[in-house]
């Protein structure tokens, strides 16, 4: 999607140093994904986008940036955390209730307390099929960015290998141009699936501030701590619940990226 390579190029550009070209990027990027109706990601843009305006010294407007998208994110963290299809389905819902979780499925209600793992679960199911970095899961949950988790072995790509990627990302949208003029679809397939890896590689080395992710121990820990977190919280649910439960069990993936 074009949305994201503007996004992944403006966090580029930002790591490097070039707060002016990540501006430019990271403005058309939130207006692409306000375009398109998707505002959770056009909230993350905004809010890189308010570092870039930070960077250049435009303090006024990333606050008035960065306001905007902590409104929308509130907006959307508070809402009863239901997936689209299941909250066009009776009698299924996830939601907290203070210090407790209402757990709704197939009519059934179980009340549970608080856990890390119950609100890793609703972050998921709040936006369903979208894979989340565990980094980005332990940031949200501390408040943070996704290199609060400390202990690395540096940076996951270098200036060298980023600038590569910037460049490719370039041509590959030259090449899609080129092959949807000309109408040919197998070349713009080729194009897109190598502009999606080139997109997830980036995103997987650059947090969602555009700051550098940093390989090693601190992504296995993250990976292990929100897998054992999302596990409990599951089994616990299978004790009060067993058909919500074995239905999580099957509809939620761990690892790396969780979704």
């Amino acid at each position: 999607m074009v949305a994201s390579a503007t996004v992944a190029n403006g966090r580029l550009r930002l790591a490097e140093g070039d707060a002016a070209g990540a501006h430019q990027l990271l403005a058309d990027a939130v207006q692409l994904w306000s375009e398109i109706g998707a505002p959770y990601e056009a909230a993350l843009a905004r809010r890189a986008l308010a570092e870039a305006l930070h960077a250049r010294g435009h303090d006024d407007r990333a606050a008035l940036e960065l306001e905007a998208a902590h409104t929308a994110l509130e907006r959307i963290e508070t809402a009863p955390p239901l997936s689209e299809r299941t909250a066009e389905e009776p009698g299924r819902a996830f939601r907290r209730e203070g210090d407790y979780w209402s757990v709704t499925f197939d009519g059934r209600t179980v009340r549970m307390r608080d856990l890390k793992g119950m609100r890793y679960l609703a972050r998921l199911l709040t936006r369903p099929g979208q894979e989340f970095h565990v980094l980005d899961l332990v940031a949200a949950e501390r408040g943070g960015t996704s290199d609060a988790v400390l202990g690395d072995a540096g940076a996951l790509l270098d200036a060298r290998a980023k600038a590569a990627y910037r460049r490719r990302l370039a041509e590959i949208e030259e090449d899609l141009e080129e092959a949807n003029a000309a109408a040919d679809v197998a070349r713009a397939a080729q194009a897109d699936a190598e502009r999606e890896f080139l997109v997830r590689e980036l995103s997987r080395a650059v947090g969602l501030s555009g700051r550098d992710r940093r390989a090693g121990s601190a992504s296995e820990r993250a990976r292990a701590a929100v897998t054992r977190a999302l596990r409990q919280a599951i089994a616990r649910i299978e004790e009060h619940h067993p058909e919500a439960g074995n239905h999580l069990q099957r509809a939620v993936r761990t690892g790396t990226y969780c979704a």
